[in-house]
């Protein structure tokens, strides 16, 4: 894993569904420098391939990944998840705004009382965080 590795924190509050694949994914030797930090019920062993995908998000967008690593964290366990290829490191990318942008409406709403629409909530996200994302996360 290079040293310059960053990872996003998915939002504990939006469901991800995790499937361990029987299959191996092809592998390279540098990583695209951006993975995944998620919960997990289950322990999944070190390097192996992960399908995810956030059952709000339609149409489905669905991403294969390598467990890098799995920590024991109280209820369950933290996987840091990584991408060795461009198209699957965009695909995450672009689920894991969706989720912040969610995530960010269902916070003014309870923070603020304000309810935004999706496209009011997406436009205020990108206008205040787009800039730092994904350096923000861990």
């Amino acid at each position: 894993m290079s040293s310059l590795q960053v990872y996003i924190r998915h939002p504990e509050e939006i469901p991800i569904e995790l499937e361990q694949l029987n299959r191996p994914l092809p592998t390279s030797h540098s990583t695209q420098g951006l993975g995944l930090i998620c919960h997990s019920h289950n322990m999944i062993n070190e390097g192996s391939a992960v399908e995810l995908r956030v059952p709000f998000v339609e149409p489905s967008i669905t991403v294969s990944g390598i467990v890098n690593w799995c920590r024991n964290n109280g209820p369950g366990f933290e996987l840091g998840i990584d991408f060795d290829n461009p198209d699957a490191t965009m695909r995450m990318r672009m689920l894991e705004q969706l989720c912040q942008i969610h995530q960010y409406r269902l916070d003014m709403r309870e923070e603020q009382g304000r309810t935004l629409s999706p496209d009011d909530a997406a436009m205020e996200w990108i206008q205040r965080y787009a800039a730092l994302f994904p350096n923000d996360g861990v």
